[in-house]
């Protein structure tokens, strides 16, 4: 299979493995997803092939198991049972699973209790017998993070209801996933140099293009969650000059990153931003600064 197809594979089996979760009352309960395939259903302009699927694990999962690595043999028993369920049902039944394997991430805890866990998915596709070394399936399910009333919604996937983020909460948490990989996030934290996460820029560009600044109310409840979702990280915001600093960065990388590519065009997705964190300094949801938290999210 070239490079296409195996994306192309990726992201239609994943929908797969969605609709197997969504079917699973244990792994509904503990888990709140976002991500690419969410922002699809609450936005289907921004529907892009996504090559995993993302979600939080709830504060109240991390507390009823609090050792990492029972929690992980949790999450994959339940996983496991799931997936063959749904494939079994199959009419035909076109896929198989090969295995699951989920780890602690990272391997030994954080220092700050943003646990999560990672999960690498094997699927043996019966409709293309002769196909070798199908890439192993990825779900993130990242630590739990301080949320409002106006974070979550309900969404049906695939007939079954989910909790997912919110649209504000979903342009809200790109923002701060953008200011987490910047250089200044880095050294606060003292943490690796990550790439610049530019792939949420076009998303915000057609957030903004759906809902216009004009939509007061909408963008109230964004910056409110913008600003949350930075406290629970430690993530500050000066204002635009937290963006301008990185301008050069955010261009040459988003011209390599094949995940936007033809998108939206840099300058009308860095255009968007500007006019969203311009709109926050109007309503002083920024400047803000926020320590590192010395606990878990809850």
């Amino acid at each position: 299979m070239k490079t296409d197809e195996v994306r192309a594979w990726q992201n239609a089996v994943l929908d797969e493995v969605f609709a197997a979760i969504a079917s699973d009352a244990v792994l509904t309960s503990i888990l709140i997803f976002k991500g690419a395939r969410v922002l699809a259903q609450l936005l289907p302009d921004a529907a892009r092939r996504s090559l995993d699927l993302d979600a939080n694990v709830t504060a109240d999962f991390l507390n009823r198991y609090p050792d990492s690595q029972e929690r992980a043999a949790f999450v994959r028993a339940q996983l496991q049972a799931a997936l063959r369920r749904h494939f079994e049902a199959g009419s035909p039944v076109r896929h198989e699973l090969e295995g699951v394997r989920v780890e602690p991430k990272p391997p030994h805890g954080h220092p700050r209790g943003w646990n999560a866990l990672q999960a690498q998915i094997r699927i043996r596709d019966l409709s293309r017998p002769g196909a070798r070394g199908l890439p192993a399936l990825t779900l993130d399910l990242a630590a739990p993070e301080w949320l409002s009333e106006h974070s979550t919604t309900t969404l049906e996937i695939a007939g079954q209801r989910v909790t997912a983020y919110t649209l504000e909460r979903v342009a809200g948490e790109k923002l701060r996933a953008f200011l987490s990989t910047t250089p200044a996030y880095q050294v606060k934290k003292l943490g690796m140099r990550e790439t610049l996460r530019v792939k949420d820029l076009p998303d915000l560009a057609k957030i903004l293009r759906q809902s216009p600044i004009s939509d007061r109310e909408f963008w109230r409840v964004v910056g409110e969650e913008f600003r949350l979702a930075c406290e629970s990280r430690g993530v500050d915001c000066a204002g635009w000059s937290s963006f301008e600093a990185v301008e050069s960065l955010a261009r040459e990388t988003y011209g390599k990153d094949a995940t936007v590519a033809g998108a939206v065009p840099f300058d009308e997705a860095w255009a968007a931003v500007h006019a969203i964190v311009d709109h926050f300094a109007e309503a002083r949801v920024v400047p803000f600064e926020f320590p590192l938290p010395e606990r878990p999210a809850n």
